[in-house]
Protein backbone atom coordinates (compact mmCIF):
# COMPACT_ATOMS: atom_id res chain seq x y z
CA UNK A 1 0.00 0.00 0.00
CA UNK A 2 1.18 3.52 -0.86
CA UNK A 3 1.32 5.42 2.42
CA UNK A 4 1.89 8.91 0.89
CA UNK A 5 -1.72 10.86 1.18
CA UNK A 6 -3.21 7.65 3.14
CA UNK A 7 -5.37 8.12 6.38
CA UNK A 8 -4.01 6.65 9.26
CA UNK A 9 -5.66 6.54 12.90
CA UNK A 10 -3.30 5.46 15.84
CA UNK A 11 -4.84 4.53 19.41
CA UNK A 12 -2.78 5.23 22.20
CA UNK A 13 -1.13 8.02 19.95
CA UNK A 14 0.19 10.56 22.70
CA UNK A 15 2.93 8.86 24.64
CA UNK A 16 5.58 5.40 24.20
CA UNK A 17 5.39 3.48 20.87
CA UNK A 18 2.57 5.30 19.50
CA UNK A 19 4.25 8.37 19.35
CA UNK A 20 6.91 6.63 17.57
CA UNK A 21 4.64 4.90 15.39
CA UNK A 22 2.76 8.53 14.59
CA UNK A 23 6.52 9.40 13.34
CA UNK A 24 7.12 6.45 10.97
CA UNK A 25 3.74 7.42 8.79
CA UNK A 26 4.33 10.76 9.17
CA UNK A 27 8.21 10.90 7.41
CA UNK A 28 5.98 8.54 4.67
CA UNK A 29 3.68 11.60 4.38
CA UNK A 30 0.58 9.44 5.51
CA UNK A 31 -2.42 11.68 6.95
CA UNK A 32 -2.86 11.09 10.37
CA UNK A 33 -6.14 10.64 12.48
CA UNK A 34 -4.39 10.25 16.64
CA UNK A 35 -6.29 8.71 19.32
CA UNK A 36 -5.98 8.82 23.55
CA UNK A 37 -7.65 10.28 26.74
CA UNK A 38 -5.11 13.51 27.01
CA UNK A 39 -5.80 16.73 24.44
CA UNK A 40 -3.20 18.38 25.36
CA UNK A 41 -0.47 15.41 24.70
CA UNK A 42 -1.75 14.73 21.57
CA UNK A 43 -1.87 18.63 20.35
CA UNK A 44 1.88 17.94 21.50
CA UNK A 45 2.14 15.12 19.31
CA UNK A 46 0.97 17.11 16.43
CA UNK A 47 2.88 19.95 16.50
CA UNK A 48 5.94 17.44 16.70
CA UNK A 49 4.63 16.22 13.58
CA UNK A 50 4.52 19.50 11.62
CA UNK A 51 8.36 18.98 10.36
CA UNK A 52 6.60 16.25 7.92
CA UNK A 53 4.28 18.57 5.99
CA UNK A 54 1.60 16.14 6.44
CA UNK A 55 -2.35 16.43 7.55
CA UNK A 56 -2.44 15.55 11.71
CA UNK A 57 -5.51 15.39 13.94
CA UNK A 58 -6.14 14.91 17.61
CA UNK A 59 -9.22 13.04 19.15
CA UNK A 60 -9.38 13.54 22.44
CA UNK A 61 -11.28 9.72 23.19
CA UNK A 62 -11.23 7.36 26.54
CA UNK A 63 -11.10 4.12 24.86
CA UNK A 64 -13.05 2.51 28.30
CA UNK A 65 -16.08 3.98 26.99
CA UNK A 66 -16.94 1.04 25.07
CA UNK A 67 -20.60 2.38 24.32
CA UNK A 68 -19.46 5.46 23.06
CA UNK A 69 -16.74 4.45 20.51
CA UNK A 70 -19.50 5.08 17.26
CA UNK A 71 -19.04 8.87 18.00
CA UNK A 72 -15.65 8.29 18.03
CA UNK A 73 -15.51 6.64 14.73
CA UNK A 74 -18.76 9.82 13.52
CA UNK A 75 -15.65 12.16 14.48
CA UNK A 76 -13.16 10.12 12.12
CA UNK A 77 -15.10 10.52 9.45
CA UNK A 78 -15.64 13.97 9.61
CA UNK A 79 -12.36 14.12 8.76
CA UNK A 80 -12.09 11.89 6.29
CA UNK A 81 -14.36 9.13 3.98
CA UNK A 82 -12.32 6.47 4.68
CA UNK A 83 -9.78 4.97 6.80
CA UNK A 84 -6.75 3.13 4.56
CA UNK A 85 -4.82 2.17 7.76
CA UNK A 86 -5.78 1.20 11.32
CA UNK A 87 -3.15 0.56 14.55
CA UNK A 88 -4.83 -0.65 17.57
CA UNK A 89 -2.29 0.70 19.79
CA UNK A 90 -3.34 1.79 23.09
CA UNK A 91 -2.90 -0.73 26.09
CA UNK A 92 -3.28 -0.84 29.79
CA UNK A 93 -1.44 -3.17 32.08
CA UNK A 94 -1.30 -3.27 35.93
CA UNK A 95 1.11 -5.34 37.97
CA UNK A 96 -0.55 -7.08 40.68
CA UNK A 97 -1.44 -9.91 42.57
CA UNK A 98 -4.42 -11.56 40.75
CA UNK A 99 -6.28 -11.62 44.07
CA UNK A 100 -5.73 -7.92 44.77
CA UNK A 101 -7.16 -7.03 41.64
CA UNK A 102 -10.64 -5.15 41.58
CA UNK A 103 -13.25 -5.36 39.42
CA UNK A 104 -12.95 -2.22 37.99
CA UNK A 105 -9.23 -3.14 37.20
CA UNK A 106 -9.88 -6.11 34.90
CA UNK A 107 -12.60 -4.08 33.72
CA UNK A 108 -10.44 -1.36 32.44
CA UNK A 109 -7.91 -3.25 30.97
CA UNK A 110 -9.57 -5.55 28.87
CA UNK A 111 -11.74 -2.78 27.61
CA UNK A 112 -8.83 -0.75 26.30
CA UNK A 113 -6.65 -3.71 25.18
CA UNK A 114 -9.21 -6.19 23.54
CA UNK A 115 -12.85 -5.04 23.77
CA UNK A 116 -11.99 -1.69 22.29
CA UNK A 117 -9.88 -2.57 19.06
CA UNK A 118 -12.65 -5.04 18.11
CA UNK A 119 -15.33 -2.71 18.29
CA UNK A 120 -13.25 0.43 16.32
CA UNK A 121 -12.17 -2.52 14.06
CA UNK A 122 -15.72 -3.30 13.71
CA UNK A 123 -17.36 -0.38 12.59
CA UNK A 124 -13.92 1.09 10.31
CA UNK A 125 -14.45 -2.35 8.47
CA UNK A 126 -17.25 -1.98 6.04
CA UNK A 127 -15.73 1.28 4.18
CA UNK A 128 -12.50 -0.78 3.72
CA UNK A 129 -14.64 -3.82 2.20
CA UNK A 130 -16.78 -1.72 0.37
CA UNK A 131 -12.98 0.13 -1.61
CA UNK A 132 -11.57 -3.44 -1.09
CA UNK A 133 -8.86 -1.78 0.17
CA UNK A 134 -7.74 -1.31 4.05
CA UNK A 135 -5.26 -3.02 6.60
CA UNK A 136 -5.42 -3.12 10.54
CA UNK A 137 -2.40 -3.75 12.41
CA UNK A 138 -3.01 -5.14 15.91
CA UNK A 139 -0.11 -3.99 18.12
CA UNK A 140 -0.08 -6.78 21.34
CA UNK A 141 2.82 -8.33 22.78
CA UNK A 142 4.61 -11.36 23.68
CA UNK A 143 2.89 -11.52 26.65
CA UNK A 144 -0.14 -12.39 24.53
CA UNK A 145 2.18 -15.49 23.65
CA UNK A 146 3.55 -16.65 27.08
CA UNK A 147 1.76 -15.55 30.43
CA UNK A 148 2.96 -13.40 32.28
CA UNK A 149 3.43 -13.90 35.76
CA UNK A 150 1.52 -10.76 37.85
CA UNK A 151 0.44 -9.44 34.92
CA UNK A 152 -2.15 -11.92 34.12
CA UNK A 153 -5.06 -9.55 33.21
CA UNK A 154 -2.87 -7.88 30.86
CA UNK A 155 -1.90 -11.29 29.35
CA UNK A 156 -5.40 -12.43 28.68
CA UNK A 157 -6.25 -9.43 26.95
CA UNK A 158 -3.36 -9.58 24.65
CA UNK A 159 -3.55 -13.48 24.14
CA UNK A 160 -7.44 -12.38 23.08
CA UNK A 161 -6.47 -10.04 20.34
CA UNK A 162 -3.45 -12.69 18.84
CA UNK A 163 -6.45 -15.65 18.26
CA UNK A 164 -9.00 -12.92 17.26
CA UNK A 165 -6.28 -11.33 14.67
CA UNK A 166 -5.63 -15.00 13.58
CA UNK A 167 -9.51 -15.61 12.93
CA UNK A 168 -9.84 -11.99 10.84
CA UNK A 169 -6.94 -12.94 8.83
CA UNK A 170 -8.65 -16.07 7.47
CA UNK A 171 -12.21 -14.06 7.43
CA UNK A 172 -10.90 -11.15 5.14
CA UNK A 173 -8.67 -13.39 3.02
CA UNK A 174 -9.10 -12.42 -0.71
CA UNK A 175 -10.95 -8.69 0.36
CA UNK A 176 -8.41 -6.47 -0.45
CA UNK A 177 -8.72 -6.11 3.69
CA UNK A 178 -5.50 -7.43 5.58
CA UNK A 179 -5.01 -7.80 9.23
CA UNK A 180 -1.20 -7.97 10.97
CA UNK A 181 0.12 -8.51 14.33
CA UNK A 182 2.77 -7.14 16.20
CA UNK A 183 4.12 -8.89 19.01
CA UNK A 184 7.20 -6.81 21.24
CA UNK A 185 9.02 -7.81 23.55
CA UNK A 186 9.95 -5.46 26.51
CA UNK A 187 10.07 -2.04 24.90
CA UNK A 188 12.92 0.02 27.18
CA UNK A 189 12.79 3.26 25.99
CA UNK A 190 9.28 4.44 26.26
CA UNK A 191 5.61 3.50 27.64
CA UNK A 192 4.72 1.54 30.33
CA UNK A 193 7.68 -0.99 30.74
CA UNK A 194 10.16 2.00 30.35
CA UNK A 195 7.83 4.29 33.27
CA UNK A 196 8.18 1.56 36.03
CA UNK A 197 11.97 1.85 35.70
CA UNK A 198 13.02 -1.32 36.80
CA UNK A 199 14.61 -3.24 33.34
CA UNK A 200 13.85 -6.58 32.18
CA UNK A 201 14.99 -10.00 32.90
CA UNK A 202 18.33 -11.11 30.60
CA UNK A 203 15.75 -14.44 29.52
CA UNK A 204 13.39 -12.19 28.31
CA UNK A 205 14.98 -10.38 26.18
CA UNK A 206 13.72 -6.40 24.97
CA UNK A 207 13.04 -3.97 22.06
CA UNK A 208 13.17 -0.05 21.24
CA UNK A 209 10.35 1.54 20.33
CA UNK A 210 11.64 2.17 17.00
CA UNK A 211 12.14 -1.36 16.05
CA UNK A 212 7.79 -1.78 17.05
CA UNK A 213 7.57 1.27 14.55
CA UNK A 214 9.63 -0.56 11.62
CA UNK A 215 7.48 -3.68 12.49
CA UNK A 216 4.09 -1.70 11.86
CA UNK A 217 5.35 -0.48 8.40
CA UNK A 218 6.77 -3.71 7.67
CA UNK A 219 3.34 -5.41 8.04
CA UNK A 220 1.60 -3.30 6.12
CA UNK A 221 4.34 -3.05 3.36
CA UNK A 222 5.24 -6.52 2.91
CA UNK A 223 2.00 -7.65 3.85
CA UNK A 224 3.33 -9.74 6.46
CA UNK A 225 0.62 -11.85 9.32
CA UNK A 226 2.57 -11.52 12.14
CA UNK A 227 5.82 -9.97 13.60
CA UNK A 228 8.06 -10.67 16.64
CA UNK A 229 9.76 -7.88 17.99
CA UNK A 230 12.41 -9.13 20.12
CA UNK A 231 16.08 -9.02 20.81
CA UNK A 232 16.25 -13.06 21.29
CA UNK A 233 14.55 -15.44 19.42
CA UNK A 234 10.72 -16.11 19.92
CA UNK A 235 9.58 -18.81 18.47
CA UNK A 236 11.74 -21.14 20.13
CA UNK A 237 10.79 -19.77 23.55
CA UNK A 238 7.04 -20.49 22.15
CA UNK A 239 7.68 -23.75 21.36
CA UNK A 240 9.82 -24.63 24.66
CA UNK A 241 6.73 -23.88 26.64
CA UNK A 242 4.36 -25.68 24.76
CA UNK A 243 6.66 -29.00 24.88
CA UNK A 244 8.32 -28.90 28.43
CA UNK A 245 5.78 -26.57 30.20
CA UNK A 246 7.20 -27.67 34.10
CA UNK A 247 10.88 -26.91 33.25
CA UNK A 248 10.11 -23.86 31.42
CA UNK A 249 7.96 -22.56 34.48
CA UNK A 250 11.71 -23.52 36.48
CA UNK A 251 13.50 -21.43 33.80
CA UNK A 252 10.89 -18.63 34.61
CA UNK A 253 11.75 -18.62 38.43
CA UNK A 254 15.83 -18.57 37.79
CA UNK A 255 16.18 -16.46 34.64
CA UNK A 256 14.91 -13.55 37.45
CA UNK A 257 11.71 -13.23 35.79
CA UNK A 258 9.52 -14.32 38.57
CA UNK A 259 11.75 -11.47 41.30
CA UNK A 260 11.41 -8.83 38.70
CA UNK A 261 7.59 -8.88 37.96
CA UNK A 262 7.35 -9.07 42.23
CA UNK A 263 9.48 -6.05 42.38
CA UNK A 264 7.24 -4.45 39.43
CA UNK A 265 4.32 -5.45 42.04
CA UNK A 266 5.70 -3.43 44.61
CA UNK A 267 6.69 -0.52 42.74
CA UNK A 268 3.19 -0.67 40.84
CA UNK A 269 1.62 -0.57 44.75
CA UNK A 270 3.92 2.76 45.68
CA UNK A 271 2.69 4.58 42.41
CA UNK A 272 -0.95 4.10 43.11
CA UNK A 273 -0.25 4.87 46.62
CA UNK A 274 1.19 8.16 45.48
CA UNK A 275 -1.21 8.91 43.29
CA UNK A 276 -4.30 8.09 46.06
CA UNK A 277 -2.37 10.17 47.95
CA UNK A 278 -2.30 13.12 45.95
CA UNK A 279 -5.99 13.01 44.87
CA UNK A 280 -6.73 12.96 48.80
CA UNK A 281 -4.73 16.03 48.92
CA UNK A 282 -6.82 17.75 46.08
CA UNK A 283 -10.19 17.07 47.42
CA UNK A 284 -8.77 18.22 51.20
Amino acid sequence: MDLNNSWVVITGASRGIGVTIAEEFAKRKANLILVARSMDRLEKVCAGLEKFGTTTRPISFDLQNIGQIEKLVRKIYEITPHVDILVNNAGLEKYCFFSEYHTADITSILSVNLIAPMELTRLLLPRMLDRKKGHIVNISSLGGKVGEVFNSIYSASKGGIDLWTDALQHELYGTGVNVSLVNPGYVTDSGMIHNIGLGTAFISGNCKAKNVSAAVIKCISKRKNQVFVNSIPVRPIIIFKLLFPRLFGLLIRWGGVMKLNLAKVEKRKKIDQAASGRRHDVKG
